[in-house]
């Protein structure tokens, strides 16, 4: 099976990372200066805004704050996707004695030739990376910036 999966320890409360997943003013600043948008009802939708336009878009399956989120993932502007169905984004937030143990999993891919599981597959680390910057220190470094 075709998946993306990783496992970090972040140096912040469950309630802090879940804000920054889940705040367009916090995914601006680490994850391609987007912005995410939701109503956070499942069954509903979650949206990626990049300058007020969807880059990015699927249903919301989960979301139990500060334990699980997953939505659906599709690049729907992205003319190499936009053949593929939606794949699957899943957080999961752990407390270990006050920090927070993040594991993302992205799967549901067509293949592994999807051209979006090589598009995440490469830049989630970088991603997270911000995510995780942005938490413990505050620092608004989006590494995706260094991302070739």
């Amino acid at each position: 099976m075709t998946e993306f999966y990783y496992v970090t320890l972040i140096d912040a409360p469950r309630e802090k990372v879940w804000r920054a997943l889940t705040t367009a003013e916090f995914t601006q600043q680490y994850w391609h200066n987007t912005q995410i948008q939701s109503d956070w009802i499942e069954g509903g939708q979650v949206k990626f805004l990049v300058d007020g336009r969807v880059s990015c878009e699927g249903e919301l399956f989960i979301c139990s704050p500060y334990e699980e989120l997953s939505y659906g993932w599709n690049f729907s502007q992205n003319p190499a996707c936009t053949d593929e169905q939606p794949s699957r984004v899943t957080f999961t937030l752990l407390d270990v004695e006050g920090a927070t143990k993040l594991t993302v999993r992205h799967d549901q891919f067509n293949n592994e030739d999807s051209p979006t599981y090589q598009m995440v597959s490469a830049g989630w680390p970088y991603v997270l990376a911000g995510l995780k910057s942005l938490c413990e220190k505050g620092i608004t470094r989006d590494f995706s910036q260094l991302y070739v």
